[in-house]
């Protein structure tokens, strides 16, 4: 896709607001495509991490993360509501949902495929998978291995279904094509457990509740699979847009402001210092090496 092409006209889209902050200081020049109006890509029913509210505005993690490295730099964006298994093809080209986006800021891991396929940028985030349950029939989850004589709810091409296919084989498989899916199989009781990143998982026991106002769902006690690092996603050939953006994104991590946000987004109490909070959930400088080159 070339960084110069017209934007594709939208039927639902926001602008978020750019709001000021000490974290990043604004610098004169951005490289394309930032130095235009850019349309970003968002996915939803992710409190904590992304969620768009009944008025269009997104909220959690992710938007502010994007208001702190960009709207800071003023670059004015327009956000974009993207389904979890069309992301790829609305930052190519827009063919299956029409909108087309410039960015991704979506809870996408870094894999080697992607990095063939897009410019990555970041990590702004590391995470390991959990596992969600109805929180009337909590499951014990502590290690992997539990999660083999269960009904698995994961979605469609992403990490979480990538290792439940490949090394935890559970009794019956359950497919998703959205969060919002498989928070239906646990609803309905088709599925024991839902398993992505951790960190949306946490979001999601914290944030919906039911209308007595009980917590819907629990999050599960352990943590398995290798840590994931979350990154941002450009078209391919956007090295310079990759570069400085990653530079700003890497500010941004260093500073109060990233473990501030992350305790805000996620309800991390008092007990969760702030370096134990980065040591667990902040990605070392070095992983980012070579992203946006390669």
């Amino acid at each position: 896709m070339n960084a110069a092409r017209r934007l594709r006209p939208l039927a639902v889209a926001v602008v978020l607001s750019l709001a000021p902050a000490a974290a990043c200081s604004s610098g004169p020049d951005r490289p394309a495509p930032f130095d235009r109006r850019i349309q970003i890509g968002f996915k939803s029913a992710m409190p904590g991490m992304s969620d768009q509210l009944s008025n269009g505005i997104f909220r959690g993690f992710e938007p502010r993360l994007v208001e702190r490295v960009l709207g800071d730099a003023g670059v004015q964006y327009t956000s974009v509501l993207l389904a979890a298994t069309t992301w790829e093809d609305a930052l190519d080209d827009g063919n299956t949902n029409h909108n087309g986006v410039d960015l991704v800021v979506a809870d996408i891991s870094n894999t080697d495929e992607r990095k063939g396929r897009f410019d990555l940028v970041g990590p702004y985030l590391k995470t390991r998978l959990g596992a969600l349950m109805p929180a009337a029939h909590p499951t014990v989850v502590r290690r992997q291995e539990d999660l083999t004589p269960l009904r698995v709810c994961t979605v469609a091409n992403t990490t979480a279904r990538s290792l439940i296919e490949k090394e935890v084989k559970p009794r019956v498989p359950v497919d998703g094509q959205s969060h919002q899916q498989c928070l239906e199989r646990l609803d309905d009781g088709s599925a024991d457990v839902f398993v992505s990143d951790y960190l949306v998982m946490r979001g999601i026991a914290l944030n919906l509740r039911t209308a007595e106002g009980k917590p819907r769902y629990a999050v599960a006690e352990g943590k398995f699979g290798k840590e994931q690092s979350l990154v941002a996603a450009l078209p391919k050939g956007h090295g310079e847009a990759c570069r400085w953006l990653r530079g700003r994104i890497g500010a941004y991590l260093n500073s109060q402001a990233w473990v501030d946000e992350l305790r805000s987004s996620f309800s991390f109490g008092p007990d969760d210092t702030d370096a134990n909070l980065r040591g667990e959930f902040q990605p070392v400088t070095s992983t980012a090496d070579g992203l946006c080159d390669a």
